[in-house]
Order: C-alpha cells, then sequence, then structure tokens
C-alpha cells in the first residue's frame, strides 16, 4: 500500500464544485415557467433621478419621455420632494392581429429627502426634450443674531408678617 500526498488546496476541485453548482442552479432556473421580465417590472415605475447642488440651488433631474406638464405633479412636504407622473394608454388597435407593447404606462413616481433647506415658493420646474429639471433655492441660513437675556428677579427679600 503507497500513500498519496494530497494537497490542502485544489484549484481545480473547487473550479469543478463551482461549475456543477451553477449548471445546477441553470437547470432549476430553466424548468421555472416563464415570469416575464419580472425583476425589470417592479423597478419599472420608479424614477430614476440625478441630485446635484450648486452655490445657491439643489437641482433635481429625472427623465420623462412622452409626458406632457400636465401629467406631472411636482409636490415638495417638509424636506422630502416627490415626482410623480401619470400616462394612459391612449388607444388600442381593434384591427390588428397581435400586439407587442414594451412602453410604459401607468403611475410613475419618486420621493427623495432633500440634503438642505430649500425655498418652495421660488422653485422652478421645466421640462425640455423630455427631461424634468426641478431647481429649488437653498434657504440662506440667517445671519446670527444676538438675543438679548432678561433676568428676573424670583427671590424676593424681607419677609412678610
Amino acid at each position: 500500500m503507497s500513500l498519496i500526498r494530497r494537497d490542502m488546496y485544489d484549484p481545480f476541485e473547487e473550479l469543478n464544485r463551482s461549475m456543477n453548482r451553477m449548471l445546477s442552479q441553470m437547470r432549476s432556473f430553466m424548468d421555472m415557467p416563464y415570469q416575464d421580465n419580472l425583476i425589470q417590472r417592479q423597478d419599472a415605475n420608479i424614477l430614476a433621478i440625478d441630485m446635484t447642488s450648486d452655490d445657491k440651488h439643489v437641482i433635481v433631474r429625472t427623465a420623462l419621455p412622452g409626458f406632457n406638464e400636465d401629467e406631472i405633479n411636482v409636490d415638495v412636504q417638509g424636506n422630502v420632494l416627490t415626482i410623480s407622473a401619470e400616462s394612459k394608454l391612449e388607444r388600442e388597435d381593434q384591427q390588428a392581429n397581435w400586439h407587442i407593447r414594451e412602453m410604459r404606462y401607468g403611475k410613475f413616481a419618486r420621493s427623495v429627502m432633500l440634503p438642505e433647506e430649500v425655498v418652495t415658493d421660488k422653485a422652478d420646474a421645466s421640462l425640455e426634450n423630455g427631461i424634468l429639471t426641478v431647481k429649488l433655492p437653498k434657504r440662506r441660513p440667517n445671519a446670527v443674531q444676538r438675543i438679548a437675556v432678561k433676568a428676573k428677579n424670583l427671590l424676593k427679600g424681607g419677609s412678610k408678617k
């Protein structure tokens, strides 16, 4: 009987195990019923945003192609900005034998916490080439104002008889 030395770690054995695991997962995935892009649909109604800041404004942008300004709502409550929009399927072609629908319809919304206090009554929202840009002026902190401290004499001297 001879002894065969085995290394503790064999990279090819680890590769073989990984490949078997992957093939097993692929087989179970292939047996699953068709789910019609379920993962994409979960996030489809959440608007992607870009938020930046300059010296005077907090600026939020989102893509809303195909929307008119009357279909878009921009609200600020406290320090939360909410952008929402709704598009409706305009018509269905009853004469067609089949349809492929990949355009998004329905309600879309996004709420984000603003990083700074803003002045909402001076905000500006514009829609250009399908890009909504919301400019919110930053609220400037007031200059430091000194408040005088007034002392009240709560202890009265003397006693009443």
